[in-house]
């Protein structure tokens, strides 16, 4: 299962983590200015609504995660490849779209400003942080829960 991972380089894969970082985050900011914009009249409404149903972007980033998740498995790009990249952007993007409502989804209310939605991004950006950064972490949790014994 993680012969991927070995097949990428260190480097590598910090840069892609990196990406995805980068990528989580910009949408993270995007995503809560978009919303503070339209709630407050400064752009029109772009939210989705079929029916009396408003449709949530974290929808968006679940659909986003599994197409990306899909295509990783199908297509097993190569270490080094541009569509590796993309796809760490596309996850990155997706993540942000998710965990912006993380809150809603975990608690089931309809309240976009709730705490746990920073929480959350702050846990998934420290853990990206940890994963790019700080290999004896990853490289400790890899040999205690993957590693064959």
């Amino acid at each position: 299962m993680f012969q991927f991972f070995k097949r990428i380089h260190a480097e590598e894969s910090r840069k892609l983590t990196a990406l995805i970082l980068a990528a989580f985050l910009i949408t993270f900011f995007i995503s809560r200015l978009t919303v503070y914009l339209v709630i407050n009249d400064f752009l029109p409404d772009l939210f989705l609504t079929i029916g009396n149903v408003h449709i949530h972007h974290f929808s968006y980033g679940v659909v986003i995660l599994a197409a990306t998740g899909l295509f990783l498995l199908l297509a097993r790009p190569e270490a080094g490849r541009r569509q590796l990249r993309l796809a760490s952007v596309v996850y990155g993007i997706g993540l942000g779209l998710t965990f912006d409502e993380f809150g809603m989804w975990v608690r089931l209310e309809d309240n976009y400003w709730i705490r746990q939605s920073y929480d959350a991004v702050v846990v998934v950006t420290l853990l990206l942080l940890n994963i790019a950064y700080f290999k004896p972490l990853v490289k400790a949790l890899y040999e205690r829960f993957w590693q064959k014994k």
